[in-house]
């Protein structure tokens, strides 16, 4: 584990060591392929293409889209070996493992890509290859600094292969690796085909490229631009909601007009690299869905389970819910593959596990082969709708970007139950609670938690008291009781960013100072 956190270092001294200039590194390796000899004809040259995607790919344990719900009220993994207890209790330092993971992906991403591109320029292929392979290399670069800035705030802004002499260099301000980003994806975009068919399914889009530059700007507020990039997107009429929530991450459904972008899987060629989520969420200790997060999605009518004219009872608690919950969480008493879950007789404390990503009919758990969506459609109706409310907009398109969300999975309209004529911070609070139930478990709550700024959004995790779950033969028995399974309490000192990893600095002082709190 700690080899792996101190391969990576921001200044990218330790990634492809062959594209730098000095005489010493400048020998053609014997027995190993080389930036200097590999980019020969097309089928190489995409190879090498293939390189930085491959680095979307979970790099470690902390990685994996999964254990940012953990982190998040959403979920909880109690095996701190796993990275994200620490994080999600809000007691990450400088040499937690998340964060140096986090950072080396995306360095490995960006160290990839530039490397690419250099050696593009002289590879003898046509002209038109090239400028497609290098507005994808740019989309994936700017897809890796968006994600680091969101994290991490200021990061070194590295655009092209270095020498060990340029190498150490300082923390470029957010504002500036912003505008590198948003170059990055108008270059992209301007380029990219809308489509691909056969094996070239996976690789970016003009419409991936103009949703990253939606999703880039609401995270860092530039609310007008946002909801002008999510038009675009819309514009583009090559993107629509799959009619199945439940069957959308299902993998006879892969590649379906919702997924914008997506990891691409291949069952014993190139499957989920361990754990995969089939392992992790079906058989590990580790799947925990707090009652929180269950105990947020509303009845069918529509309303809260708070309402008092809500119908819910506590004694009989999934009965009439938002059919999200159902497809999304393992609850008690449902089916579970080919078994009924008990949570008495199951490891996580809190009692329910994820389903969503689970592939719980997967033959092999340790080698499955269910894509990975990273950006859907239904993303940019609801980023529209909050970049509009954030923008100060009430119009009827904020009601009518969420009511197709919600009309999917047959949940009534804002207006039928919320009522019409709402503030801004009344729609912000619809669509904040749109968002979770409908991305839960798909990595972006943590995120979202980030750049909100709502401290209420850490707190105490919850689950069901197990033991009072424990008779299979007569669930009429049971007892739904919560308790607390842990305490989390939010650190003003830190605030909302991750720390630079100290191996990092310990290689290049020039990343000092760190992140406040750390």
């Amino acid at each position: 584990m700690k080899n792996i956190v101190t391969i990576a270092a921001s200044s990218c001294i330790l990634f492809f060591l062959s594209a730098c200039s000095d005489d010493l590194l400048e020998k053609t390796p014997k027995d190993r392929l080389s930036p200097s000899t590999f980019y020969e004809n097309e089928a190489q040259v995409k190879m090498g293409l293939i390189g930085i995607y491959n680095a979307l790919q979970p790099s470690a344990t902390p990685n994996h889209f999964y254990q940012f719900d953990f982190m998040s009220d959403n979920g909880y993994c109690q095996d701190a070996w796993q990275g994200s207890k620490e994080v999600g209790e809000w007691l990450t330092n400088a040499s937690s493992w998340a964060p140096a993971a986090k950072w080396s992906q995306n360095y490995t991403i960006i160290s990839r890509a530039n490397a690419f591109m250099a050696s593009l320029e002289a590879a003898p292929v046509g002209d038109d290859i090239k400028k497609q392979m290098t507005a994808e290399a740019k989309f994936l670069r700017a897809y890796a600094y968006s994600d680091l800035i969101t994290y991490y705030g200021d990061v070194p802004l590295i655009l092209a292969v270095q020498t060990l002499s340029e190498a150490y260099v300082a923390r470029t301000p957010k504002s500036e690796v912003l505008t590198a980003i948003l170059s990055d994806l108008d270059a992209a975009a301007a380029v990219l085909p809308d489509t691909y068919g056969g094996t070239d399914k996976g690789r970016a889009t003009k419409g991936a490229a103009l949703a990253y530059k939606a999703k880039v700007l609401l995270y860092n507020e530039k609310w007008t631009e946002a909801a002008s990039a999510a038009k675009s997107v819309m514009d583009l009429a090559k993107y629509s909601l799959f009619p199945s929530y439940e069957g959308l991450f299902q993998e006879a459904n892969e590649n379906s007009a919702e997924v914008i972008f997506d990891i691409q899987y291949i069952k014993s060629t190139q499957s989920q690299p361990w754990p995969t989520s089939a392992l992790s969420l079906s058989s590990w200790p580790t799947g925990n869905v707090t009652a929180d997060l269950i105990n947020s999605y509303y009845m069918t009518s529509g309303l809260p389970i708070t309402a008092a004219a809500s119908g819910y009872n506590a004694q009989d608690p999934f009965k009439n819910r938002d059919p999200r919950l159902a497809a999304s969480v393992v609850l008690p008493g449902s089916q579970m593959g080919s078994a009924v879950f008990i949570p008495a007789n199951d490891q996580v404390p809190c009692g329910a596990r994820p389903r969503k990503y689970a592939d719980l009919g997967a033959a092999d758990i340790n080698n499955t082969s269910l894509n990975t969506i990273l950006m859907r459609y239904a993303d940019i109706y609801l980023m529209r709708a909050e970049a509009l409310i954030e923008s100060g907009s009430t119009a009827q398109e904020v009601y009518d970007l969420i009511n197709a969300v919600r009309a999917r999975v047959n949940m009534p309209k804002i207006e039928s139950v919320e009522g019409s004529g709402l503030n801004k911070a009344q729609l912000r609070a619809i669509l904040r609670h749109e968002r979770r139930v409908e991305f839960y478990n798909e990595g972006t709550r943590y995120a979202d938690m980030l750049r909100w700024k709502d401290q209420s959004l850490v707190h105490d995790v919850y689950g069901y008291d197990k033991s009072k779950l424990s008779d299979p033969s007569n669930p009429a028995k049971w007892v739904f009781t919560q308790i607390r399974m842990e305490t989390r309490t939010f650190d003003a000192a830190k605030g909302w960013l991750w720390p630079v990893p100290q191996a990092d600095i310990q290689i290049n002082k020039s990343l000092l100072p760190n992140n406040p709190g750390y």
